[in-house]
């Protein structure tokens, strides 16, 4: 994030209602909501050296969603993961479960966000490393995710 921002005419416009991936991976898929997008890319990172390929979109509309990215996304991947900094209970990671399970009822998707329980005050730092919405509490998510379909198959 530049500390001066750029005069609006070097401002590229988004557009309405698309998405971005901005990392491209084969095994799982982070769709990251706003502020998740760098600590998704950092776990991403550290996932890659433990032999992960993940793939991550920064999901920068909510609705309307990004059907063409996400239909993308739902061919190349078994495995999605919704991690957002709001809450799961009826969040973007509970309406993406609904979608993809009416588009491929096959893909797993997993919400990851702030949990319904009384979060303790703490510094924004410590609240996303309490509730796992860091760079490493995504990690373990995903290696979760994969230990369980391991077990599983």
């Amino acid at each position: 994030m530049p500390d001066t921002p750029p005069a609006m005419r070097d401002v590229v416009a988004t557009p309405y209602g698309s998405w971005d991936v901005v990392r491209e991976g084969s095994e799982l898929a982070i769709l990251a909501v706003g502020t998740m997008v760098e600590p998704s890319l950092a776990a991403a990172d550290a996932l890659a050296i433990d032999g992960f390929d993940v793939t991550v979109v920064n999901c920068r509309f909510l609705k309307p969603h990004d059907s063409t990215v996400l239909a993308a996304v739902l061919a190349r991947h078994r495995h999605v993961l919704v991690v957002e900094e709001g809450t799961v209970v009826n969040g973007f990671g509970a309406y993406m479960s609904s979608v993809i399970a009416q588009l491929d009822p096959g893909v797993r998707v997993s919400a990851h966000g702030v949990p319904d329980r009384i979060v303790y005050a703490a510094s924004r730092k410590r609240q996303l490393a309490m509730t796992g919405l860091d760079a490493e509490g995504i990690a373990s998510k995903v290696r979760a995710m994969h230990a369980s379909e391991a077990l599983a198959g």
